[in-house]
Formats: structure tokens, C-alpha cells, sequence
């Protein structure tokens, strides 16, 4: 990912992708994918579809798709 620079924002994603994502600022992050259902933007958090913008979080991204050797 030479180049990218991926900063860490309280600003929740404004399109699908694959984000990290983190509830406090000590705990450890996770990758997580947003998607559209039901035409807002929303993670699987804990256990059902969460809408981002209701999740007070940290979040990162969206995190580039691999181009390198193992990708197919």
C-alpha cells in the first residue's frame, strides 16, 4: 500500500467498502465490510445489521483491494 495514507476519523464511511473499525480508542480494531441494506449504509455489529451512521466508532478506510502476487 505504498502511497495510500489511511487516517483514523470519528467521520463514519460514506460509501460500501471494507473499513477498519474500532469502538474505543484503546481497544483493538477489526475489519469490518459496509454495505447497503435497505438503502443505508451498515456493518453487522454485534450480531445484526447496524446502520453506521448510529455507531459512534473510529474508523479507517476504505482499505484498498490487493494487487499484489496472491491476488487473483
Amino acid at each position: 500500500m505504498a502511497g495510500i495514507e489511511l487516517s483514523w476519523t470519528t467521520e463514519p464511511p460514506t460509501k460500501p467498502g471494507t473499513n477498519w473499525f474500532k469502538r474505543e480508542p484503546a481497544s483493538r480494531a477489526i475489519i469490518v465490510d459496509v454495505r447497503v441494506t435497505d438503502g443505508q449504509l451498515t456493518v453487522w455489529w454485534p450480531n445484526e445489521d447496524q446502520p453506521v451512521a448510529t455507531l459512534r466508532a473510529s474508523w479507517r478506510g476504505p482499505i484498498p483491494l490487493s494487487t499484489g502476487p496472491g491476488r487473483r
